[in-house]
């Protein structure tokens, strides 16, 4: 049984390259958003939409695999709306991406306090998986000529698409660009500089790798902002001939003044030597430890480059959320993605410093930011993650019927208790219901559920054409998926429109397992659970739906640890307040009264 499907407009553009199992997009599925949480907005809807987004002015974090993103952007009416794509997505370099997490005050091995690492999969197992099998048989050409396609349709007609690559896969990636946005389209490759010439660079013997490529192209007519930069300290040097006027600079048989040049700018080339990697300045103030994180700076000339204030700019490998950092401080929208937990967690804690820099998100809009899932549901949202069942499977509602939930294909649609597997007693009660009150029931049944015992299904096949068959639609293995949440020991007082949290004491079996602690002597190995924790989030008016940031524990240096107790405002006596943790290795868990 498949759910809605999105029509694409197939590639027109002169096949490039072949590979085993090439295939065009001619329709993908739509899974509906599922609300998560949300900045600086009143009533974010359950579902976004286009019309929503330019109306109100809030900005869009998606979590879940950007197909599936990108496909339902499509349907909730973004064809054509984005005027800027950047992407920085796996270079095929076969490198497995980790990152190594610091506990705040662990004790190491050797007694001297100076902490332990551990290392933790900076992707989901997904994602990891992807890194060392899915590139196999050139399963990555397919991923990004998919993905690559989508973008083109949600692309507006004077848009850009900036796509970040190097030596491995940059050379199929400019013909996959060719095929899908025409060879005619292609505007310019941009060499950026990261040379570093230390360790063991210099004893490579080979020439040094020293650049990024970041290939751009265009839709049709280009949006573009010319770019200029400072003259290099190299080119005035170059003026050193002096008159009574100054020094000066004799050039095509005409003298240039020194103290004319520098009050100009030079355009910007297609060689960026002046915007540092991070290899380059590891202590940067904005590096957030993620691998291949990206800088602001780089971020900025694209994006004035190739957009304009209100223009809708996109990443759907988002990563450390470099791009929603910049857009939002050059007052652009924008639409981020990714399938890592980790990314979006890090990058919903960067905006949370940038709400506090600028005052508000989307100042102009009085709007903020919104994060969905797309087929990375929270099991635990029965009702929400129904209307999701709903919908993808195209199941029509009968408000009449006090026990169905519907009708799908002419069968009746029973959706099951999702919290636990689908039992033998769950379907008897089914057929107690057809039996004891719809004896003149002819139509078929599915079920759906969120796995299901071994026994439900021997005992279906055994029976020979009953009258109203029973089908099995489990979610799981239709690849809908969860995740799942910690444990944390958190105080919550109310008193009138005051509340009062403590955070007591939280413990991560993922931490300790990876540590390899046992837990009965956690207390000897960390000295303070706060050890554990990353950041906290405060809901002070939570409404069961979806999580609304209201106040952020976001310690400055990554040394630091939260503070763990909080004294805030209630807007009336009684509001339910959810308090949301996250851990160093990115799992986190939400308390509420």
């Amino acid at each position: 049984m498949s759910g809605k499907k999105i029509k694409i407009e197939p590639v027109k553009g002169r096949p490039m390259l072949t590979w085993v199992g090439k295939k065009q997009l001619d329709a993908v599925q739509y899974f509906p958003p599922q609300l998560c949480e949300s900045t600086g907005v009143e009533a974010p809807p359950t579902e976004p939409s286009y019309k929503e987004f330019m109306h109100n002015g809030y900005n869009l974090l998606f979590h879940g695999d950007n197909k599936e993103i990108l496909s339902s952007l499509l349907n909730l009416g973004f064809r054509a709306k984005v005027d800027l794509i950047y992407i920085d997505p796996p270079f095929d370099s076969g490198a497995d991406y980790v990152r190594k997490v610091k506990l705040k005050g662990l004790k190491s091995d050797n007694g001297n306090g100076s902490g332990s690492k551990i290392s933790g999969e900076q992707h989901t197992t997904i994602e990891q998986a992807q890194y060392e099998d899915i590139w196999v048989n050139d399963n990555y050409l397919q991923f990004m000529y998919e993905r690559l396609i989508l973008m083109r349709e949600l692309l507006s007609n004077e848009g850009s698409i900036y796509l970040h690559c190097d030596e491995h896969k940059g050379h199929h990636l400019r013909l996959l660009l060719d095929e899908v946005f025409g060879a005619d389209n292609f505007r310019r490759e941009i060499v950026w500089d990261i040379t570093v010439l230390s360790g063991f660079k210099t004893q490579a013997n080979n020439w040094i790798r020293g650049h990024d490529s970041i290939l751009y192209y265009s839709k049709g007519e280009t949006l573009f902002n010319r770019q200029t930069q400072s003259h290099s300290k190299k080119y005035l040097d170059m003026f050193k001939q002096e008159d009574e006027k100054g020094k000066y600079l004799v050039a095509h048989g005409m003298k240039r003044y020194l103290k004319d040049v520098e009050k100009t700018q030079k355009p910007v080339g297609d060689v960026w030597s002046d915007v540092m990697s991070f290899q380059q300045q590891p202590t940067s103030a904005e590096n957030t430890q993620y691998p291949t994180q990206k800088p602001e700076k780089l971020l900025e000339r694209i994006i004035q480059a190739s957009s304009k204030e209100d223009s809708i700019v996109l990443d759907c490998f988002c990563g450390s959320g470099t791009t929603a950092a910049v857009a939002e401080k050059l007052n652009r929208r924008w639409i981020m993605a990714d399938l890592n937990k980790g990314a979006i967690q890090t990058t919903v804690k960067r905006l949370q410093k940038v709400i506090k820099e600028k005052g508000c998100l989307a100042k102009k809009h009085g709007g903020g930011l919104i994060h969905y899932c797309v087929n990375n549901y929270d099991f635990s949202k029965q009702d929400m993650l129904k209307k999701i069942i709903l919908t993808k499977y195209g199941i029509q509602v009968d408000r009449k019927d006090m026990f169905f939930d519907g009708t799908v294909s002419g069968q009746l649609a029973k959706i099951v208790d999702l919290d636990k597997p689908l039992t033998l007693l769950d379907v008897q009660i089914i057929k107690d219901e057809i039996q004891n009150n719809r004896p003149d029931e002819t139509r078929n049944i599915t079920i759906f559920c969120n796995g299901s015992e071994m026994a439900v299904h021997e005992t279906l096949e055994k029976e020979r054409n009953p009258i109203n068959k029973i089908t099995v639609q489990d979610i799981q293995k239709n690849g809908m998926f969860a995740n799942q949440p910690a444990e944390v020991d958190i105080k919550i007082s109310k008193k009138g429109k005051t509340v009062s949290i403590k955070i007591s004491d939280y413990i991560s079996p993922t931490i300790l397992a990876r540590l390899d602690i046992d837990r009965t002597l956690l207390d000897e190995q960390i000295d303070d659970f706060r050890a554990q924790i990353d950041y906290v989030l405060i809901d002070t008016d939570y409404n069961g739906e979806h999580f609304n940031i209201v106040e952020s524990d976001v310690p400055s240096k990554r040394t630091d640890f939260i503070k763990g107790k909080y004294e805030l405002s209630l807007p009336r006596a009684n509001a339910a307040v959810a308090v949301k943790v996250v851990d160093m290795v990115g799992e986190e868990i939400l308390t509420v009264k």
